[in-house]
């Protein structure tokens, strides 16, 4: 006997195109999704070759069912399949499942021989997993599915793929054995909310389940799975057939403020803080303390602005303003280059496990990784009232699409902000902390209602290659948040 998946298991992967979707707010396709095009079927010797496939058919085609089989087999022969029916706009390794979406699927079995199945049953897993131990998987969904049992009565045969061999009405209870072709159709809907219990002393919290996530640099992972049951009595081995799922949350941000709203509905620049305080989130100002050429000391105010609401959707991006001021215009002119600003997304991974029951189990696990550079040009705030000592740059940051969104599940943790790191420009000597200034904000998986963020970024200004700088500190800095 063997188990085959036709399908690998691997985490779904996103596509930066949907960003640029005009569909409705309400609707799923404002996730940022797959690759729209289907994978195409290779050329055999001997075949005409295919017409490539128009943009309107591919759209179709990724809109359409895709099925992903996972098979049991005996002497070569499959006698049990289980199929999952997922979207294929988001599903190209794995069937994967937005928010909303049921998870469909169905079962068959081709059974040659009598086979004393005493029941079929489709489990529904969601899991939190930090190791191999059982008080390292942590399940926050557990969904089982009668889909038959002898209880029932005797299965109807079915002969296709789209029968259903739920028993006749008032049968009595089936003692006998299965032989014949069956097939049962299922459909499951996942919990919005689940309850896991989580802080100092473990109080039940309501979660929303998080996005899937395995990622090779941190030990934690949330898996979602669902499998077949194929139970018989005590004396036989029951079978049972193991698929991974991806899961997407639907969250957006909160509505973008009027006059930000405006400019993306007209296609022109952002108004800055300057003329619109209420659409801009500030950061303390601070102080920035150096040298200047090794000769005069450095003196200036540092102040850092994000766009609100601060909740932005991967794939989109992040508007910036940095305000610069001092009495030194060289200096000015030298921080203010865009060249000189170094701002990047820092996401922290955050998780402890509690199997050991130990203070060193008990302490959060970090996972810090920054993303590319934003970009940066010069901007003309406040050019009509502002004196020399002040200067205002405008920059963005590009979100790429595949972004895990912010989440929080028991105690696992994703967790993001913009960081403003000590300048790097000729000449200049800063003195003071690894960086300056740290903005929590939010990674979301939709948009807002309403019009979609636009890059502004004079064409000039390219974004960086994204960096990978993985730090794995599991400092233990404190047992609970």
């Amino acid at each position: 006997m063997s188990v085959t998946v036709a399908i690998p298991n691997q985490p779904p992967s996103y596509d930066l195109a949907a960003q640029h979707s005009l569909s409705s707010p309400n609707d799923i396709n404002d996730l940022v999704a797959t690759d729209p095009v289907p994978d195409l079927p290779a050329y055999t010797t001997g075949q005409r070759p295919r017409l490539t496939p128009t943009h309107e058919q591919a759209r179709v085609a990724a809109q359409s069912p895709k099925e992903f089989y996972y098979e049991l087999k005996k002497r070569g022969k499959s006698f049990a399949i289980l199929t999952v029916i997922a979207d294929g706009s988001y599903s190209r390794h794995m069937p994967t499942f937005v928010e909303g979406a049921p998870i469909k699927g169905r079962v068959q079995l081709i059974l040659d021989k009598p086979d004393a199945i005493q029941s079929v049953v489709v489990n529904i897993f969601g899991q939190f997993i930090t190791g191999a131990n059982q008080g390292e998987q942590v399940s926050f969904i557990d969904i089982p599915v009668v889909l038959w049992s002898q209880l029932d009565g005797e299965p109807q045969q079915s002969a296709s793929s789209d029968g259903d061999s739920t028993p006749a009405p008032n049968s009595a209870k089936f003692s006998g054995k299965l032989q014949g072709e069956y097939t049962w159709q299922f459909s499951v809907e996942l919990p919005k909310e689940v309850v896991m219990p989580s802080g100092a002393h473990n109080e039940p919290q309501v979660f929303h389940p998080p996005q899937t996530f395995n990622e090779r640099h941190t030990r934690a992972t949330i898996s979602y799975e669902i499998s077949l049951k194929l139970i018989r009595n005590k004396l036989r081995a029951d079978h049972r057939i193991p698929a991974q799922f991806g899961y997407v949350p639907i969250t957006r941000p909160s509505p973008l403020p009027p006059l930000r709203r405006l400019a993306y509905m007209q296609g022109t620049p952002l108004i800055g803080p300057t003329g619109d305080p209420d659409g801009w989130h500030p950061s303390e100002v601070i102080r920035i303390k150096g040298l200047v050429f090794s000769t005069r000391p450095l003196h200036m105010g540092c102040q850092l602005f994000l766009a609100k609401p601060l909740s932005y959707t991967r794939g989109s991006v992040i508007p910036i303003t940095l305000r610069l001021e001092s009495d030194d215009r060289h200096a000015l002119d030298l921080l203010s280059s865009p060249k000189s600003i170094v701002a990047r997304l820092r996401r922290r991974i955050k998780f402890h496990h509690n199997s050991e029951k130990t203070l060193e189990s008990l302490a959060w696990r970090d996972a810090i990784d920054h993303s590319q550079l934003s970009v940066w040009w010069p901007s003309t705030e406040g050019a009509q009232s502002r004196s020399d000592s002040v200067r205002y740059v405008n920059g963005e940051l590009h979100l790429r699409s595949d972004m895990k969104p912010t989440s929080a599940m028991g105690s696992f943790r994703i967790e993001y902000s913009m960081v403003l790191f000590p300048f790097d420009a000729p000449g200049i000597e800063m003195t003071g902390s690894e960086f300056l200034i740290e903005i929590p904000l939010e990674i979301v998986t939709a948009y807002a209602p309403g019009p979609r963020p636009r890059m502004l970024a004079p064409p000039s200004y390219e974004s960086d290659v994204p960096v990978h700088e993985i730090i794995n500190s599991f400092a233990a800095t404190s047992a609970f948040m």
